[in-house]
């Protein structure tokens, strides 16, 4: 006798030996009981999961002569000869090859002559969604008027190519993806049946490499078998052309330690033993996904048993930003290595991203992102809290007036650093404060300046832009460069220049009033700057700054 493949040999011969979609065959064994068998059905849903064999099944059902309830007897010449293939009332068609209207026309035709000696004539259309729009149109009318004794029943994957006209007349079951622990309770009754020596954890590899689909699951494990001796994991690994999740486990590792030579070191190697660099990646994605399963919901998923505190310890290291991070990365690396003409490069430009991408200080956001990010934090804050924009905008100078005058500090209030040895001011001999020169100030720049990043880092990225150039009485002049206009009004708004201020006072031991000026304006005449902010109050100016920003207004004379 010839070969007979697994999931040819195991294919369900009644309804109680289906597995994973009870819904179908619940619904359909009391349609038989009832006698209310419809003349059209659509099965629809993923690969291998029981739709032709259920087609198969119920047509066997129609027809046996010796019945057992609403299981058929599997023994009569009907059931034999739909078993085998050979049955003359039960046509099976594949509309991927017989597509056109021709073909649903000499069916239209066929379908009006006598069932003979069955009781039904059953057209089983397997990927019913490939016929053309006028072959659609050809079945149309048929499944609208069918002949007596005739059921229809139409198989796809694809149900959302199905046109309207072709749902309304049918009656529609949806196959499931069938569940992991089904599938490997399945293969297990297999592989004792057959008496093969199996580890559950090869088992549990198949059952996950199949995706839901038995068929699938079977065509996997008759492959495996061919193996000698007692099927482990290593085995499936080898016949499935994969790494293993230990190997994703140890270029987590690698990835986590940011060790660029190690981790290009385990893809080589993963490749140098034959593997695709793209199936690589594959499986590390796969690997991520289950931990971010692990991180959200703290509840171990589809990994081997002895990877799960492994897989933990990787999880609390990484934390679940840096996760949805590296998943995103790779997911979109991903998406184009199968375009990549060099898939190797593509594979460990994708490593390296990973790890840069990780490292500390590496920010995607530009100072001004930042800074606009936060005011439009503070203005949400405020107005879930009823506040309007003019008020919040007011309240942190509020706040600042109240700690100067002495009052009490909001919660939350962080009081200012204390400066450095270095950064004490200069105290004459009588125990005053001796006045400061423009170069004073400029050797201690750079303190002043992390003193700012500090408390607040936006304002420390529009003010490292600036350079201090003339100190007049109480005044401290800022120049900008041409064209860092943006940053010289960042710099002048009233938040971040009083945070300058208070800087400079705990700094220099002196209140100094902040100017901020470009190079074309320096020089000229102070008072053209305070006439500025002036006209800044003026009403017209203020509502243009609600509109459109305070951030893209500018006041010139």
């Amino acid at each position: 006798m010839a070969y007979l493949a697994l999931y040819r040999e195991w294919r369900p011969k009644n309804f109680k030996d289906m597995v994973g979609q009870d819904h179908v065959t619940k619904t359909l064994t009391n349609a038989l009981m009832q006698s209310k068998v419809a003349h059209a059905y659509l099965f629809s849903g993923p690969r291998g999961t029981g739709k032709t064999t259920t087609a198969k099944v119920l047509a066997k059902a129609l027809n046996c002569e010796h019945r057992e309830g609403v299981e058929p007897c599997n023994q009569c010449a009907f059931c034999l000869s739909i078993d085998q293939g050979s049955a003359m009332e039960v046509f099976e068609i594949d509309a991927a090859s017989n597509r056109g209207i021709d073909e649903i026309r000499d069916l239209r035709d066929k379908v009006r002559l006598s069932a003979g000696e069955s009781k039904y004539k059953v057209y089983i259309i397997d990927e019913v969604h490939m016929l053309t729009t006028e072959a659609f149109n050809a079945l149309l009318k048929t499944l609208e008027e069918p002949p007596e004794r005739v059921v229809f029943i139409l198989a796809t994957t694809e149900v959302h190519k199905i046109p309207l006209t072709i749902l309304s007349r049918v009656q529609r079951f949806e196959f499931h993806r069938i569940p992991l622990e089904q599938i490997h309770s399945h293969l297990d009754k297999v592989c004792q049946t057959i008496g093969r020596d199996v580890e559950p954890e090869a088992l549990q590899i198949i059952a996950q490499k199949s995706e839901g689909g038995l068929r699938d699951a079977l065509s996997i494990l008759d492959q495996c078998l061919l193996l000698d001796g007692k099927l482990g994991v290593e085995q499936v690994y080898q016949v499935l052309g994969m790494v293993g999740e230990e190997f994703s486990a140890q270029l987590v590792d690698h990835l986590l330690t940011g060790d660029y030579a190690k981790a290009l070191g385990c893809l080589g190697e993963g490749i140098n033993q034959g593997m695709d660099p793209r199936q690589i990646i594959r499986e590390l994605l796969d690997y991520m996904r289950q931990a971010l399963l692990y991180a959200s919901t703290q509840a171990f998923p589809q990994v081997a048993p002895h990877l799960r505190e492994h897989l933990a310890y990787q999880c609390q290291m990484l934390g679940l930003k840096t996760l949805l991070q590296w998943i995103g990365i790779l997911l979109q690396g991903e998406s184009q290595l199968k375009y990549a003409a060099n898939a190797r490069l593509a594979a460990e430009l994708l490593l390296v991203q990973v790890i840069y991408n990780s490292q500390p200080g590496y920010s995607k956001e530009s100072p001004q992102v930042l800074e606009r990010l936060q005011e439009l934090e503070e203005e949400i804050k405020n107005l879930s809290s009823g506040k309007s924009r003019q008020e919040s905008k007011a309240e942190p100078v509020k706040k600042v007036k109240e700690s100067r005058e002495g009052g009490s500090e909001p919660p939350g209030h962080k009081k200012p650093e204390l400066p450095s040895l270095q950064d004490k001011p200069v105290i004459s001999q009588g125990g005053e404060t001796s006045a400061l020169s423009i170069e004073q100030v400029q050797g201690r720049w750079g303190d002043i300046l992390e003193q700012v990043r500090k408390r607040k880092k936006s304002t420390h990225a529009f003010l490292m832009e600036g350079k201090p150039v003339e100190l007049d009485g109480d005044s401290l002049v800022i120049v900008f460069k041409e064209g860092l206009s943006f940053h010289r009004d960042k710099v002048n708004q009233k938040e971040n220049r009083e945070t300058i201020e208070e800087v400079l006072q705990s700094s220099l031991g002196k209140a100094y009033r902040l100017q901020s000026l470009l190079e074309n304006e320096y020089g000229k005449d102070p008072k053209d700057s305070e006439q500025v902010e002036k006209a800044k109050e003026n009403p017209m100016i203020k509502k243009a700054a609600d509109l459109f920003g305070a951030d893209l207004l500018i006041v010139e004379e």
